[in-house]
């Protein structure tokens, strides 16, 4: 039987007889960072990416015209946001950007006032908005830099994990730089191999000296990264016992310091959603209320198009803006789970079904088509036969006409909620069962490394370790492995990473297989320093676990809170609004009829119905039940989209497959939720209240 440990005979490499530590190896689908002047060439020349968009019209704008910035500070905050965001633009682009934006939105104005296309105040509207997209471009790199900042810093901990780690096995801080750099990924990966890139360029005289400037620039934003870093360097000058100590301690200082950042934000977040739930929902919706008799008595202020452009395009951006200053303060927590070496993993914008053993993809786009079709068509051409009904409030708004009003909106949300869940069901499946294992692993690992730190021979030990996690999904991993090295004579590291019969293979995380490199690297140098490695690195993964249960904990609130706006709150309010709606245009329409059969002929009779509500007078020019149904509707979707996307920042950062599969969830529910109120909102009290009036009159 081969070893559980020792490489086989051919593999054997003569120890080195200088008393140095080994090398941390690394996983084979990683290369190394580029330290060599041709392979970092060939790395830029694969990163490059195309011009963005900001990049071109910044490009383009400094080539008609050149703005200086107007001050030194200016200047300075340009150039260091260019520099750390990777913009290939300068300064001096960007300004002259900003002036011809604002140059070019004010003349356009007067050119459209000149021609007598808007009035004046059209002029000021114009102008506001290209000195409001001015502002935005001028401050467009510092907004880039902020974002790339966060997503770097969302890998910290995963960082520091790594470079404790290799620390431990190897006390040499380049090594230990390459190795996390190799296995983290995302912006902080580029920005420590850039770190190493001027070690070997000579832009630094020793790792020493590049760490420090390193803590120096993380500093200001994540001072628990920059302090973890700067114990990680200084463990190298203490003694073996006492740098184990420091380098546990620097572990706990980034995730006691995550704690408390998130623990602060928790606490000033109940403040914004709040604010969100009342100025960005309850109070447009409530003063949408007001929306039908504004459409009757000041039907040429308030036109359809108005209430398109003010709830449809300028109350979603304004709340959009308002929910990314909020989670620009949002303390970064923990990297999201990476599930792009899963064999199952459908591409973006399909799902996988299999026939006979084979995977198939199916496009998403014609399902949701289809769907959004199928309740589409009815209203289009109920409308097509109809339009008056849609276009004015004169005519028969009955309740079949509201009903295929909301059938639009149904068939609007649940074409794009298909979308959204067809999409992501099956990625989202995959991304928790990764989280799952990775919950396990930490269990699973204590129990090998506690088996084999008690003396237990090390295939025994992993046998054993079988027992002990059989009720977990990670068994599998230990079965398979044991299984390998029993049956096909394969060495622990063979048994793991094989191409072909791995059993890592079958558990595509990339926390787990990184992880177990290390494991397998330090087992080499024997049984006692692999349990040691196990039961330090398990440690680490629980105080990770806890930290993230309680950040969890913290959120809880803000989370069940805006969980209940989008799924009932919402959807109940604009429901009963619509209802509201088209009661009072009926209700306005039939006093309009009564008054004028009752004061034909007088001429009180004719300022009352010719100014107020005759049927051609005002009642006929107001927002129809059914278009407000639209605009309000469209409103109620894109609400919901938002707060579906402030949800899953808050509570899990980054996640796009989850931020896209819960607003599928909360349109399907939202929107059946607003269909059944409105409509029986409507049949409850609509004709009551229609009967009373003509009662009464």
């Amino acid at each position: 039987m081969v070893g559980f440990f020792r490489k086989k005979k051919e593999e054997e490499k003569p120890e080195e007889q200088t008393g140095r530590y080994r090398e941390l190896s690394f996983p084979p689908e990683r290369s190394r960072p580029a330290i060599e002047s041709r392979e970092f060439r060939l790395y830029k020349k694969k990163s490059e990416i195309p011009l963005r968009w900001f990049e071109r019209l910044a490009g383009f704008s400094g080539k008609i015209l050149t703005v200086s910035p107007p001050d030194e500070n200016t200047k300075k905050e340009l150039e260091n946001s260019i520099a750390f965001a990777g913009l290939r633009i300068t300064p001096k682009d960007v300004m002259s950007l900003v002036f011809l934006t604002i140059i070019s939105f004010v003349v356009l104005s007067i050119i459209l006032a000149a021609a007598g296309i808007i009035p004046f105040i059209g002029i000021l509207f114009i102008s506001a908005v290209g000195v409001g997209l001015g502002y935005y471009f001028l401050k467009y790199p510092l907004n880039l830099m902020k974002s790339f900042r966060i997503q770097a810093s969302s890998q910290v901990v995963l960082a520091i994990l790594y470079m404790v780690v290799s620390m431990r096995v190897t006390p040499n801080l380049e090594r230990a730089l390459r190795f996390s750099a190799a296995n983290i990924s995302g912006p902080l990966a580029w920005d420590m191999r850039r770190l190493l890139w001027d070690i070997e360029m000579g832009k630094y005289y020793s790792a020493s000296s590049a760490m420090t400037d390193y803590i120096s620039k993380w500093k200001a934003e994540n001072e628990e990264f920059a302090e973890a870093l700067r114990l990680i360097r200084d463990s190298r000058t203490h003694t073996a016992g006492k740098a184990e100590v420091i380098l546990d301690e620097s572990l706990d200082v980034i995730l006691n310091g995550t704690k408390t950042r998130m623990k602060h934000y928790a606490q000033e977040l109940s403040m914004p959603v709040s604010v969100i739930h009342m100025m960005g929902i309850v109070l447009p919706i409530l003063g949408s209320i007001m929306a039908p008799m504004a459409a009757v008595f000041l039907s040429d202020i308030a036109r359809p198009e108005y209430f398109f452009i003010g709830y449809d395009i300028v109350l979603p951006l304004l709340l959009i803006w308002f929910i990314n200053s909020i989670l620009k303060k949002r303390p970064t927590t923990f990297s999201q789970v990476d599930t792009s070496a899963h064999p199952d993993l459908p591409p973006r914008g399909s799902f996988l079904l299999k026939f006979g053993g084979k995977k198939v993809v199916v496009p998403v786009l014609p399902f949701s088509l289809m769907i959004g079709l199928l309740f589409l068509l009815p209203p289009a051409f109920f409308f097509s036969e109809s339009p008056e009904i849609l276009l004015s409030s004169a005519g028969d708004h009955d309740f079949f006409s509201l009903m295929m009003s909301l059938m639009i909106i149904i068939g609007i949300g649940f074409g794009i909620a298909s979308y959204f869940i067809l999409s992501n069901f099956q990625r989202i499946r995959i991304q928790r069962d990764v989280l799952s294992t990775e919950g396990e692993f930490e269990l699973a690992l204590f129990q090998l490394g506690n088996r084999i730190s008690g003396g237990i021979p090390p295939e025994l030990a992993l046998e054993k370790s079988v027992d002990d996690v059989k009720d977990l999904s990670i068994a599998g991993l230990f079965t398979i492995t044991l299984r390998n090295m029993k049956n096909l004579g394969m060495t622990f590291k063979e048994a793991l990473f094989n191409e072909k019969w791995g059993a890592i293979k079958y558990y595509p995380s990339k926390l787990i297989k990184n992880i177990m490199y290390m494991v397998v690297d330090i087992a080499e140098r024997g049984t006692k320093y692999a349990a040691e490695g196990m039961l330090t690195v398990s440690k680490y993964l629980r105080n990770i676990r806890e930290t993230q249960e309680y950040i969890r904990e913290l959120l809880q609130e803000s989370v069940s809170s805006m969980t209940f706006q989008a799924y009932l709150l919402t959807p109940m309010i604009t429901g009963l609004i619509v209802s509201m709606a088209q009661v009072i245009i009926r209700v306005l329409s039939i006093l309009g009829t009564q008054l004028q059969n009752l004061s034909a002929g007088t001429e009180m009779g004719v300022n009352i119905t010719g100014g107020l509500l005759t049927g051609t007078g005002t009642v006929s020019d107001a927002v129809s039940p059914e278009l407000f149904q639209l605009i309000i509707g469209i409103y109620l979707i894109e609400i919901i989209i938002i707060l579906a996307m402030f949800l899953t920042k808050i509570s899990q950062g980054e996640n796009k497959v989850h931020q896209w599969y819960i607003a599928g969830k909360m349109l399907i529910v939202a929107l059946s939720m607003y269909f059944l109120v409105a409509v029986g909102s409507t049949l409850m009290f609509g004709e009551l209240i229609t009967q009373a009036i003509e009662g009464m009159l």
